[in-house]
């Protein structure tokens, strides 16, 4: 946007000349664009009077609503730097300690509180006693200085720092100066040629990377945006639907998950009124944050094709905090490729290879889009020596959106730019230009020479019978070499009709992937933790399945010994009676026998003692013979 505003202090003078708004859906209530100037200044007075100004970062710590929105632009007109900090609408207090660890982490000694957020940051005052807030509910007393000039921020000075979700890692600061976000916001505008007869309807939180940056595009254009809670939209996503047909939206955002709600929605929304194409006005999807599932890029064009949707509008993408937002997009108006590929050609430096959708080891993978306007992108093998096209690395990237570095944190930072490009951690492969991302560098696992990943599973597992409405996650075990499948459902843990469906799923991983390397843990339903964006924090979750993968205890020695021994003998774990003489059982052979006794010492990192071995007659002794080892 040429001659546009160079920083978030530009933009917000702009707004006065603005004739659009935001309205939040929930309760009616609207902030129109010209009115943000004035109210930035009066909270920038209140943050001056607590001490606030350059060089502070000031969290903010509220539900979606006006005053999130005049609080961030306050704490930049004040001359600091604004973090939003993860509220959920769901028992905000459990996120305390979490946020406490946070707000150490980055020096924040000012935070901008309003609703359930007041009640948080009480709580977190209480245990850092240097911390001061505002309750934004609460008008302010200080002296009135909203006709102030407020100074104009340097381009280079610190504007964001937007913390990571946390789904992968804990979670990291991403510095981003006024200069790299506004161009991250700048580049989405121009790629995606968004204009003032655009219509955002957002239920993303704003404290995420993609609901304040899909804002932030309404502001620079200018467009008329209207925002969701998260709470709505989880609960009435029918809703969110009609609401973005009466008012004619051309733009929602989120991660893929939301579209399969959207997806299973529709019916509910609309019903039978399809004959007036009720959606015809939506123009574009943007799908990122997760992975992009073939089958939702599928069912999203059978579900709202006939309610107007352009099967282009679903625009699969590549971002990332450290990118502002934005990386890659589909070029405007192209459908999404859905490549079907060889699984067994997806490794580090393969030149991956096209197969027939019914070949053994075919894989769907959906392209993410072309770079938008300034970033560079390249795939790389580990010496960041680039790859030619259609050979698979890692996935790299640099421009004037991207990061500088992680606050307080020089290792990462300088693990993770290297010689001016930012290592993102994930593999991909470039195909007729456009980015193909193929999963986490380090959630691939290699069983037999074959490639897996986390992706392939959990699309096999989710339409097994008995997992709660599909959810699941897999977590790849390097050091044993296999998956690990955990899945809600509502049958008890324990019982024959919970080892029924873990049954169900490993042998839809072993029908549809040929993988036999996986353990299976059931859970109740709504057990798996997301992130307060909605998506699986599977860095917790891998950590808990691995604690509880470890356990030692003799029941879980029994359930272990059993599954491996069932893995190799190739039957049903209900078969194998460890009362038995080992060698009797179903499908047994010495050699068999002994790659289940290698997995289990792999696995509890022991090894049992070669004459004891040899006096092992039953299943029984084998386990017996583990629990010492362990003891």
């Amino acid at each position: 946007m040429p001659g546009g505003p160079r920083t978030l202090t530009e933009l917000l003078e702009s707004l006065r000349d603005s004739e659009q708004t935001i309205t939040f859906a929930d309760t009616g209530s609207t902030l129109a664009h010209r009115d943000l100037p004035v109210a930035a200044r009066e909270v920038a007075g209140r943050l001056r009077a607590l001490g606030a100004g350059p060089g502070d970062i000031v969290g903010l710590l509220m539900p979606t609503g006006p005053a999130w929105i005049t609080g961030f632009f306050g704490a930049i007109t004040a001359g600091a730097a604004v973090t939003g900090l993860p509220l959920p609408p769901v028992a905000p207090a459990a996120v305390v300690t979490h946020l406490a660890a946070i707000v150490r982490a980055g020096g924040v000694r000012y935070l901008l509180a309003a609703g359930i957020g007041v009640t948080v940051a009480t709580a977190l005052a209480e245990q850092i006693p240097e911390l001061r807030f505002i309750d934004m509910d609460t008008p302010g007393t200080q002296p009135d200085d909203s006709d102030r000039t407020p100074p104009s921020a340097a381009p280079d000075t610190l504007a964001v720092v937007q913390f990571s979700s946390g789904s992968t890692a804990r979670p990291k600061g991403v510095l981003l100066t006024h200069d790299q976000f506004v161009h991250g916001v700048t580049a989405l505008i121009d790629h995606a040629g968004l204009s003032s007869d655009d219509v955002l309807v957002q239920w993303v939180p704003l404290f995420h990377d993609m609901g304040l940056v899909s804002l932030m595009t309404s502001l620079f254009t200018p467009y008329s945006a209207h925002l969701f809670g998260a709470k709505t939209f989880i609960t009435d996503a029918a809703e969110v639907l009609r609401y973005t047909a009466r008012v004619r939206g051309t733009i929602v955002c989120g991660p893929n998950f939301s579209y399969d709600r959207f997806i299973g929605a529709a019916a509910e929304a609309f019903g039978d009124d399809a004959a007036d194409k009720p959606l015809a006005a939506w123009r574009l999807a943007i799908n990122g944050a997760e992975p992009v599932r073939p089958h939702t890029v599928r069912e999203f064009a059978r579900v709202f094709g006939p309610l107007g949707v352009a099967e282009a509008t679903m625009s699969p993408c590549y971002g990332m905090a450290e990118a502002t937002l934005a990386v890659t997009i589909p070029r405007p108006e192209s459908p999404p490729r859905v490549l079907t590929v060889d699984r067994d050609a997806l490794a580090p430096g393969d030149l991956y290879r096209v197969v027939a959708a019914d070949a053994p080891n075919a894989r769907e993978i959906v392209g993410v889009g072309v770079p938008v306007p300034g970033i560079s992108l390249r795939v790389t093998d580990s010496d960041g020596t680039p790859l030619s096209d259609g050979h698979v690395g890692e996935i790299r990237v640099q421009g004037p959106a991207v990061t500088s570095g992680y606050l307080g944190d020089d290792v990462v930072t300088g693990e993770t730019l290297v010689d001016g490009w930012l290592r993102t951690g994930d593999l991909g492969l470039i195909d007729d230009g456009e980015l193909v991302v193929v999963g986490r560098t380090k959630e691939m696992i290699v069983v037999a020479g074959r490639n897996f990943f986390p992706d392939d599973v959990e699309e096999a597992v989710r339409a097994v019978p008995g997992v709660y409405k599909g959810h699941c996650v897999a977590v790849a075990d390097s050091d044993t070499e296999r998956m690990i499948v955990v899945a809600e459902t509502e049958a008890v843990p324990g019982t024959r009709g919970a080892e029924a469906v873990a049954t169900a799923i490993r042998r839809a991983v072993s029908g549809t992937l040929a993988l036999s390397a996986v353990t299976v843990l059931v859970v109740p339903p709504k057990a798996l933790p997301r992130t307060t964006s909605g998506k699986w924090q599977r860095a917790l979750i891998a950590e808990l399945a691995r604690a509880q993968l470890a356990d030692r205890s003799s029941a879980a020695i029994t359930r272990i010994l059993r599954e491996e021994l069932a893995r190799r003998f190739r039957c049903r774990v209900e078969h194998i009676d460890l009362a038995a003489p080992i060698t009797e059982l179903p499908g047994a052979d010495s050699v068999l026998i002994l790659e289940a006794i290698v997995a289990c010492e792999r696995r509890w990192k022991t090894r049992l003692d070669e004459d004891a071995l040899a006096h092992v007659y039953t299943g029984a002794d084998l386990r017996d013979l583990f629990e010492r080892a362990l003891a």
